[in-house]
């Protein structure tokens, strides 16, 4: 491919130019090459958008043969620019361990950001690695719900009605200092007694922030 087409053009226009290319491809007509060498030229240049689409097509074999390492690449520089969707696909692959061994702690922790967990897809990954780490220890899981149990009956009954539960099926607010305990009993970093100690005193700080949130509540 020569450089004529790309001269002079600006990292947004060659981005806009590949995306005409690149949905008329998707229907069988267009030429889904050039789409890509207009993706490339913009992505070299900087433009984020262009860098994650660019790292998606070689992360699902798009138009291009897969190739996980340059996705990896192209996703990551998206991802530190703060691309959403970008950070989204390097949190999956890291997840799934797609090209590159799993990291749990890395891609949750991508997950967890705010404009990510905006995402619906990013909300379901989040409850799919929750309910892997969980369904590995379900005597622990059994033991933290008792001590949440016990620690709700303490609340005053408003504030019992107005508590979501800590543990409540599709709950997305679980933070990162409780991912990363379960993640360290999946790899064997934690036994289950440190890990309900540390789960027990997350149970009393977040019972603690809720408790100015109250309709009607003193604190």
């Amino acid at each position: 491919m020569g450089a004529e087409p790309f001269e002079g053009a600006s990292p947004e226009e060659l981005f806009e130019t590949g995306k005409k290319f690149y949905y008329s491809g998707r229907d069988g007509a267009g030429d889904p090459f050039l789409a890509l060498a207009y993706f490339e030229k913009s992505a070299r240049l900087g433009f984020a958008p262009a860098q994650r689409l660019l790292g998606v097509c070689l992360l699902e074999g798009q138009f291009a043969p897969q190739d996980l390492a340059q996705a990896r690449v192209w996703l990551e520089k998206a991802t530190l620019q703060g691309d959403p969707q970008a950070t989204f696909s390097l949190a999956k692959m890291l997840a799934l361990g797609l090209g590159l061994p799993k990291d749990w702690s890395r891609a949750y922790a991508l997950l967890n950001q705010t404009q990510v967990r905006a995402l619906p897809e990013a909300r379901a990954l989040m409850i799919r690695l929750k309910e892997e780490l969980r369904s590995l220890y379900p005597n622990l899981l059994t033991a933290l719900e008792r001590e949440e149990r016990l620690l709700r009956i303490t609340l005053e009954p408003r504030r019992q009605r107005f508590t979501p539960p800590f543990l409540a099926p599709g709950r997305q607010e679980l933070g990162r200092e409780e991912f990363e305990i379960w993640l360290a009993l999946n790899l064997g970093q934690a036994t289950p007694e440190s890990a309900l100690v540390a789960l027990k005193r997350c149970l009393n700080q977040y019972y603690d922030l809720i408790k100015g949130k109250i309709p009607g509540s003193r604190g």
